[in-house]
C-alpha cells in the first residue's frame, strides 16, 4: 500500500510539474487561445457491450462532455483536453463512468532544440470497448503526416468488467546536429491498476535515445534503444527489465504517401521463483500513411514485449487501419479497424495462453449547421479465447454532437 502511494504521489507530481508548464506557456501567449467544448448525446444497442461470456442485448443512452484548450505563443504550442462521459444501458449492465485528461507542450528551446511535456490520465468500466477499438484518426495539420504508431493493446482485460486506470508522464527531447542529422531522448513514468482483483496493478519507467540521419530529401535511417522496468505492485514474480534496439527507415514515397518501419529484438529479463529468465523475441513497428486535402489512409502494425495485468511480459502484437474522407462540405465518413493478440508466453505468468480481438466500425457524419452534428456508428467486435468462448459484439449508435467555441 505504501509503495502505491509513493506511487500516486510521484505521478500526481509529474502531472502537476506538466500542467504547470502548460499554464507557464499560456503567460507569453500572442494570440487568444482557442477554447472549445463538445456535448454529445446519443443511444443505441449492444449484443455484447462487454465482450464477456455471459452477456444480453442491451440498449444504451450515452452524454459526453469533451472540453479543449489550445494555445499557440510563437514559440511552441500547448494542448488541454479531457472527456467525461457516461453510459447508462437499459439492462442489468447498470451504468459506466468513464473520463480522460491530457496536458501537452512543446516547446522550441532555440533554432535546434525542442523540448516536449506531456501527462495523461484515464478511467474506464469498459477498457476493452473503449481502448482497444481504434487508433486515433489522422489530424488535420497541413504537410507530410507521419504515420501513427498502433496503440498497445492487453487483450487479458477482456470481460473483466473492471475498472482500469492509467497514468502516464512523458518527457522527451530532440536536438538537431546540423543539416542532416539529430538525436533525441525521452523518459516515460506510467502505472495501471485495474480493480475487483481482476488484474496485477503494475508501475514501470521506459527511457529511449535515438539517432537518425537524413540519407537524402525523402529518406532518413534512424537508430534506438529502449530501456525500461516493470515493478508489479504486490508481488516480486513477473518484475522485468526490458531492452529493445532497432534499426530503422523513414520513406517519403510521394507527395502524399509516408513509411515508417524499424526491426529489432526485445531482451527480457524477468524474476521468477528462485532466480530470473531471460527470452530475446522480434520486436518492430510499420506505419504507412496515405493522404490528400479530402482523404486520408493509415496503416500501423507493431509487436514488442509488453507488461499485461496478468503479473508478466508478454508478446504483444497490434495493428490498425483508419480511413477518413469528406465526401461533401457536410458530409463525412471514417472508416476503421483494429486487430490484438496476446500471446501470455512470458516467464512468471500463471498460464500459457493467446487472447486475440478484432474490431471494425464505420462512422457517417453529417453537419446539420456549423454547431450541430448528427452521427450514426456501426460496429462489430470480437474477442477470441482460448478458456472461454466469447459471443460477438454488434452495436449501432446514434449520436448528435453541438460544438461550442471558436475554432481555427
Amino acid at each position: 500500500m505504501q509503495q502505491r502511494i509513493r506511487l500516486l504521489k510521484n505521478l500526481a507530481s509529474s502531472l502537476m510539474a506538466a500542467a504547470c508548464a502548460c499554464g507557464a506557456s499560456t503567460a507569453f501567449a500572442q494570440s487568444p487561445p482557442e477554447v472549445t467544448l463538445d456535448v454529445s448525446v446519443g443511444g443505441g444497442i449492444a449484443t455484447n457491450p462487454f465482450l464477456d461470456g455471459n452477456s444480453k442485448t442491451s440498449g444504451s443512452a450515452t452524454i459526453a462532455i469533451s472540453p479543449s484548450v489550445v494555445v499557440d505563443d510563437g514559440l511552441g504550442e500547448t494542448r488541454l483536453s479531457g472527456d467525461l462521459r457516461l453510459t447508462q444501458y437499459l439492462q442489468r449492465d447498470g451504468s459506466d463512468i468513464s473520463g480522460a485528461l491530457e496536458a501537452a507542450t512543446t516547446r522550441k528551446l532555440d533554432e535546434r532544440t525542442q523540448l516536449q511535456i506531456a501527462a495523461s490520465a484515464r478511467t474506464s468500466r469498459s477498457a476493452l470497448r473503449d481502448g482497444l477499438l481504434f487508433a486515433s484518426a489522422p489530424g488535420d495539420t497541413p504537410g507530410p503526416l507521419v504515420p501513427p504508431l498502433s496503440p498497445i493493446l492487453d487483450t487479458t482485460l477482456a470481460g473483466t468488467r473492471a475498472r482500469t486506470t492509467v497514468i502516464a508522464t512523458t518527457v522527451s527531447i530532440a536536438h538537431r546536429l546540423d543539416e542532416v542529422s539529430a538525436i533525441n531522448a525521452g523518459v516515460e513514468l506510467y502505472g495501471t491498476y485495474i480493480g475487483k482483483d481482476a488484474g496485477f496493478d503494475y508501475r514501470g519507467i521506459s527511457t529511449f535515445v535515438g539517432y537518425q540521419r537524413q540519407l537524402s530529401p525523402r529518406t532518413s535511417v534512424t537508430l534506438g534503444t529502449q530501456v525500461g522496468g516493470v515493478d508489479y505492485l504486490g508481488r516480486r514474480t513477473g518484475d522485468s527489465l526490458i531492452v529493445s534496439p532497432r534499426a530503422g527507415v523513414q520513406q517519403q514515397l510521394s507527395d502524399r504517401l509516408n513509411l515508417v518501419a524499424d526491426a529489432g529484438i526485445s531482451f527480457v529479463r524477468t524474476k521468477v521463483i528462485g532466480g530470473h529468465s531471460e527470452r530475446v523475441t522480434f520486436a518492430g513497428s510499420l506505419g504507412l500513411c496515405d493522404r490528400s486535402p479530402n482523404r486520408s489512409l493509415c496503416l500501423s502494425a507493431s509487436v514488442s514485449a509488453q507488461p499485461t495485468a496478468l503479473g508478466g511480459v508478454s508478446t504483444v502484437t497490434s495493428a490498425a487501419l483508419n480511413y477518413d474522407a469528406r465526401l461533401s462540405r457536410v458530409d463525412r465518413v471514417s472508416l476503421g479497424a483494429r486487430y490484438g493478440r496476446t500471446n501470455e508466453d512470458g516467464a512468471g505468468l500463471p498460464l500459457v495462453r493467446v487472447t486475440d480481438f478484432v474490431g471494425a466500425s464505420a462512422t457517417y457524419s453529417r453537419d446539420i449547421s456549423e454547431r450541430v452534428a448528427l452521427t450514426v456508428t456501426p460496429s462489430y467486435a470480437k474477442f477470441f479465447d482460448d478458456l472461454q468462448p466469447r459471443r460477438a459484439n454488434y452495436a449501432l449508435m446514434f449520436g448528435l454532437t453541438m460544438k461550442f467555441g471558436k475554432r481555427r
